[in-house]
Parts: C-alpha cells; structure tokens; sequence
C-alpha cells in the first residue's frame, strides 16, 4: 500500500471582523451554509452534518458524490475532532476521511485567527497522511482553495 504525506499551509485576509470570521467556524448553521452547502455542492447529496466545536467535541460531514465527479455513488464520511480552540485565535481538528468503509486520509489542521487591519486573517495549515484510495495532497490543497473562497463569498468579501 502507498502512502503519501503532505503539508500545506494557506493564508487568507476576509473583510470582516476577527470574531464574525472565528464564529463562521464554530456556529453550525454558519459552517454548515459555507462548508457544506456552498458553491460545491452540486457535486454531492449531503446526508448529515453536525458540528460540537468545543474541545473534545466531534464534526461529522456524510455525503454521496453524484454524476458531475468522477466517482457517482462514493459514499464519504469526513470525521474531525477539536483538539485545541482559543476562541478568536485558534482551532486545531484531528480528522479522517472514510470510503468504502475504510479509512483513506488522516489529517491535522490548524486554523489561526488573527485581526488584520479593517479585517481578518486566516491561516491555515495541514498535515496529512493519505492512504491507498484518498483524494491525495494535491486535490485536498484545490479543495481547501475552493473551501476559502466560497467561506469569502459567504462573507461577503
């Protein structure tokens, strides 16, 4: 079995308050509207998300892929755990990504916040190990990309 190991890191400045950015992150109705149900998917049928982002608490995200990807049908179940979260500063998640019933990633990502002037800053970094099966490095750093830029258009700027 291969196994592939990555990081990346991504920096992003969103024209809106450092705390309106934080809660875009931790209000489930909010991550759920940018995250979940933004300008991607059209690609998937969302089939539960919850989110608990306090210490220790779990975020779920279960989809099927549909007929616009290349695998219609792929039943995908993202699974993260916070680890560390200083409100307005920092989340850290543990989380795996199951297909096939099995699972094809694991990942640790660390969001900081930080005030940038008028506005907000968030850096991003992540760490994987992707397993026979996954997406890989180069296709998750595309969809955290796309993630941000529909987190902005949500924003609004």
């Amino acid at each position: 079995m291969a196994v592939k190991f990555d990081s990346f890191e991504m920096s992003e400045t969103f024209a809106c308050s450092l705390q309106k950015l934080f809660a875009a992150f931790i209000n489930p109705v909010t991550k759920r509207a940018w995250y979940v149900d933004g300008a991607h998917a059209d690609t998937h049928d969302t089939l539960a998300y919850s989110l608990d982002p306090e210490v220790g608490g779990r975020e779920v995200f279960r989809l099927v892929l549909n007929d616009k990807t290349p695998v219609p049908g792929l039943d995908i179940e993202m699974v993260g755990e916070c680890v560390a979260r200083i409100d307005n500063a920092l989340l850290v998640y543990s989380s795996r990504m199951i297909a096939r019933g099995h699972v094809v990633s694991i990942t640790n990502e660390t969001f900081e916040f930080t005030a940038d002037g008028a506005g907000a800053r968030l850096r991003l970094t992540q760490q994987g190990t992707y397993l026979e099966g996954s997406d890989g490095p180069e296709l998750r750093r595309r969809g955290h990309e796309q993630l941000l830029s529909d987190l902005r258009r949500y924003l609004g700027g």
